[in-house]
């Protein structure tokens, strides 16, 4: 994709799918928080309701990491609190804008979160004295948002690239 010159108007999000696609994707990623990491953090005690879903997804999937609660973990959550939900949420903006600066910061954010996938899904899938039945019901989710994650990664690298070579060009 080549960049926009100074003068071009913002192209319209509906014409643009791959961007339709980053934008439900970093949706899920500003809202499943919410409803599954942040719940045994909050400050204040939370109705029942709120802990339908992570108490559900452990039931449903036995994942050991919000099992065990790994250190390492706690960690990752930390960082999607302070880093990863903001970003996704100014990058749909940005996104829906047309901003210039997204591939740049969806080229960050997508590494982060295509190395922390596969942090995670190693960490799940090697977990010992843990029923394989629910290691191999966790690992198609790890496999999806880790091919989402490679498939934004990709594209926002060959737009930086695009972006940073016309700019090379130009001088």
């Amino acid at each position: 994709m080549a960049p926009r010159s100074k003068s071009a108007s913002p192209r319209s999000i509906w014409t643009r799918k791959a961007d339709m696609l980053y934008i439900a994707v970093l949706a899920m990623l500003s809202i499943f928080p919410f409803f599954l990491d942040f719940i045994h953090y909050s400050p204040i005690p939370l109705p029942k309701l709120f802990h339908y879903p992570i108490d559900w997804f452990r039931a449903e999937y036995n994942d050991p990491l919000y099992t065990r609660d790994p250190p390492f973990f706690k960690l990752f959550i930390i960082v999607e609190a302070v880093y990863m939900v903001p970003m996704s949420l100014w990058c749909i903006r940005g996104l829906v804008k047309d901003s210039k600066m997204v591939p740049l910061h969806l080229l960050v954010l997508s590494t982060h979160i295509l190395s922390s996938t596969a942090v995670c899904g190693v960490e799940m899938y090697y977990t010992k004295d843990w029923p394989q039945e629910y290691l191999d019901k966790n690992l198609p989710g790890y496999l999806i948002f880790g091919g989402l994650s490679a498939i934004m990664w990709a594209d926002m690298y060959l737009r930086t690239k695009s972006a940073l070579m016309g700019k090379i060009k130009s001088n």
